[in-house]
């Protein structure tokens, strides 16, 4: 039996080869394979699949080779070290040679190789060709064959040979320069797609790369609220806990899991909740999804039919906007004021199945809905059959006195889902979020929940689970809460440096945002030019708005920045209008400005405090 062990140092480039029974000996162009043992339990493919490892993993180094014991311990030195970049090899997997044919089998394989050079369709990454050993024995051909076919793609400039390195695709193919012009074909005639309406009433209007959120160079200040510090994110801890959980558990988390979540993470879930957010729920009413979004688009799928109306804070969080219109929900906007959403009067024919609400902390006003503002919001969800959808965010960041119990834990009628995220405590690509649901609704959810994506990532899961239930999750959570608060300070002193002749900055006691409402009106079309210009994206209050009309205002987000970037990019922003201001007029967009004003809209959140 053939048995290879490698272990690659960095440092040196050295790899361990242990071999027994097989003889290795260097050749110019190779390795050769001889049996030192039982030559008949050695078939020819076999010995040339073994050389192939070898020759990748001797390949670029000198190679010594050492008899010992019936066994040959070859290491492979280099007295320099050398950085080579790796390249995939290309498989030819779709070649098809057949033996039946009057065409010779090198002519078969030379021509199959050239159209699929020609057609262009392989990744530039790949670019290495097979080495003669390897192809022949997927093939099940001989080496001189393939050896016949690769002279001619070399010889007419298809591959090119690069010593020490092995074979390649020519970095300019003949067939580019060769090939006549291609014909012009029949013009087409574009016809739009037909969307289903879901689609349609979504207000997302991106398009292209601005679709592509998450896809981005090198981090830059753009103040766009809800970033975390992920540089700050324990990763080695990480690491080291989801080692462990692998280990422990091994092939059971590959497999398939549970729609509802894995256990262990439901309960510690659960556990953090009832002591740490007031909540009152049971391992078996939670199910763990996806983020926020999902969060949201389970619940809208399992109690909203088409045309029922939801309620939504406005201004709110967009994205509850395009859940519910994806769905075909009546959204029914809500004003807010210094206690939250306000109820108002609602005829029985126009209740809501769904609200939607930030308590806690609303967004992006910052206001924390009062007691009796929740008690009044579960008693009208109660008397109308319809649920809360209470997204928790940032709850955890309260820099004013311990965090507020959630709206979830005041709830003896079984009307209030609790949504809940890790993107904005840990990192966002982590995507794992939990519902806390009645019981009467859990089955529901999960089943919605399997159809959407059947479960999340099972090693995440249990990485997550171990990391709250060791205590790193509270320790990250009060690093991170003392880190925040140094950053919210910095930015608010930065901010009145550069800034505070343009704006009034809203201080609230919670979140990783600031509302900064402009002093003149015509000073807007120079921010909104200047945002354009400097690459710093602080969203317009109107963004998240639906019918509520107020004073312009800019949301500055502030987590993700370090003390040097909020300077760098509070100073940039405000260079950029100042020259935008001594050009003169003309310079800015045109945007429609309204009368309202905060202090005299009913959509303004007295409660909080303005800086001078």
């Amino acid at each position: 039996m053939l048995k290879i062990f490698a272990n690659h140092v960095h440092s040196d480039l050295s790899k361990l080869i242990i071999i027994n029974q097989i003889s290795v000996v260097e050749e110019s162009k190779g390795f050769e394979l001889r049996s030192i043992g039982k030559p008949a339990q050695f078939s020819s493919v076999s010995a040339i699949t073994a050389a192939s490892l070898l020759e990748k993993a001797f390949s670029g180094c000198e190679s010594r080779v050492v008899k010992m014991n019936g066994a040959i311990y070859g290491r492979t030195v280099s007295s320099v070290p050398k950085q080579r970049r790796r390249r995939l090899v290309m498989s030819f997997e779709m070649v098809r040679l057949d033996r039946a044919s009057s065409e010779p089998l090198y002519q078969q394989l030379y021509r199959q190789i050239r159209e699929e050079l020609e057609s262009g369709s392989f990744d530039s990454s790949a670019s290495r060709v097979p080495s003669s050993r390897v192809l022949a024995a997927t093939l099940g051909i001989s080496r001189p064959t393939v050896n016949q076919a690769f002279s001619k793609l070399l010889e007419e400039g298809y591959l090119q040979a690069r010593k020490r390195s092995g074979i390649f695709v020519a970095d300019h193919l003949p067939a580019t320069f060769l090939k006549p012009a291609r014909p012009a074909t029949t013009a087409r005639t574009e016809h739009s797609p037909r969307f289903a309406r879901r689609v349609t009433r979504m207000t997302d209007f991106r398009s292209g790369r601005q679709l592509d959120v998450g896809v981005a160079g090198p981090p830059s200040v753009t103040f766009v609220a809800g970033l975390p510090a992920v540089d700050e994110f324990p990763i080695a801890v990480w690491e080291r806990l989801r080692e462990q959980v692998l280990a422990k558990k091994g092939a059971h988390l590959l497999r398939y899991a549970s729609s509802r979540g894995e256990i262990e993470l439901r309960k510690a879930i659960a556990a953090y909740l009832c002591d740490f957010r007031g909540a009152n729920c049971h391992p078996d009413q939670i199910v763990v999804v996806g983020g926020m979004q999902q969060a949201m688009l389970a619940c809208a799928l399992a109690l909203i039919n088409e045309g029922e109306v939801a309620w939504i804070e406005d201004p709110g969080f967009h994205q509850a906007r395009n859940v519910f219109a994806f769905v075909g929900a009546k959204m029914v906007p809500r004003p807010i004021d210094r206690e939250g959403l306000v109820i108002g009067k609602c005829s029985r024919q126009n209740s809501p199945r769904l609200i939607f609400v930030t308590p806690s902390h609303q967004f992006p006003f910052g206001v924390t809905m009062s007691l009796k503002r929740r008690k009044a919001l579960i008693e009208f969800a109660e008397s109308r059959g319809g649920y809360i959808l209470e997204d928790d965010y940032n709850s955890e960041f309260r820099f004013d006195g311990p965090p507020l119990p959630c709206l979830q834990g005041l709830d003896n009628a079984g009307r209030v889902i609790y949504a809940g995220t890790m993107s904005k405590i840990l990192y966002p690509s982590l995507r794992l979020g939990f519902l806390v649901a009645p019981p009467q609704l859990v089955d529901t959810l999960v089943k919605v929940r399997a159809v959407m994506d059947q479960h999340s990532p099972a090693i995440d899961q249990a990485t997550l689970a171990r990391f709250i239930t060791e205590g790193f999750f509270l320790s990250h959570v009060k690093r991170m809460r003392e880190l925040y608060a140094q950053r919210r300070v910095f930015f608010i002193e930065q901010f009145q440096k550069w800034l505070g002749d343009y704006f009034d900055l809203e201080v609230t006691p919670a979140g990783l945002h600031f509302i900064a409402w402009l002093r003149r009106r015509e000073d807007l079309p120079l921010f909104m030019r200047a945002r354009e210009q400097t690459g710093v994206w602080p969203r317009s209050l109107s963004f998240f708005c639906i019918k509520a009309q107020l004073d312009p205002a800019f949301v500055f987000g502030f987590a993700a920045c370090s003390q040097a970037q909020i300077e760098q990019g509070l100073a940039k922003l405000a260079s950029a209008v100042k020259q935008l201001k001594q050009r003169g007029p003309g310079n800015g967009s045109s945007f429609q400005i309204h009368p309202f004003s905060p202090a005299t809209s009913s959509y303004w959140p007295s409660t909080a405090v303005r800086s001078d």
